[in-house]
């Protein structure tokens, strides 16, 4: 089975499992076109939910890295909003890509993200979010011979990480 089918059998199986428990949606007959916007959506969500997971790359959750160093998650995800991580907070679970460690289960970022962050965090002010700096680091960038900086982090200098994120952020800023 192919990840489109795993997700369309996925939602499936909970939109039976949701309409079985709202018996009262059965009663009613929805407007085709509602349905279909409602439909077209939830695609669009899963899409855009597996679009981010490929910016990520592989990660670690902010609750398996609070476990790992004794800390609470609240505390991860505090570091993520504030800009001192990167990562992705969603509805559920925060997650954080291991690109941005040296170390495998360290808290702290590398020295080059520590750097990109400081870039983002004070070039953007109140305009910084995670999600630009994990866009930054999923798009090939021209100052780091066009490669994706979370491939080139612990390849290159820091000093051309830092220029490549001042390149961007100075497009983004106010």
């Amino acid at each position: 089975m192919d990840d489109e089918s795993r997700v369309v059998e996925a939602f499936d199986a909970a939109m039976k499992k949701h309409w079985d428990r709202y018996p009262q949606l059965r009663e009613y007959s929805f407007d085709s076109g509602l349905l279909s916007a409602i439909g077209e959506d939830a695609a669009a969500q899963a899409v855009s939910n597996l679009f981010w997971k490929l910016a990520l790359g592989d990660c670690t959750t902010a609750r398996r890295l609070a476990d790992h160093v004794g800390r609470a998650a609240e505390e991860i995800v505090g570091e993520v909003a504030s800009g001192h991580l990167i990562g992705l907070i969603g509805r559920h679970e925060t997650l954080l890509p291991l690109w941005q460690f040296d170390k495998p289960g360290s808290p702290q970022p590398s020295e080059g993200a520590e750097a990109v962050l400081e870039v983002f965090r004070s070039a953007l002010g109140p305009l910084f979010s995670p999600e630009t700096v994990v866009l930054w680091a999923a798009t090939t960038q021209p100052e780091l011979g066009d490669q994706e900086p979370r491939e080139a982090i612990m390849k290159v200098p820091i000093d051309d990480l830092r220029w490549s994120a001042q390149v961007t952020a100075a497009k983004l800023g106010p």
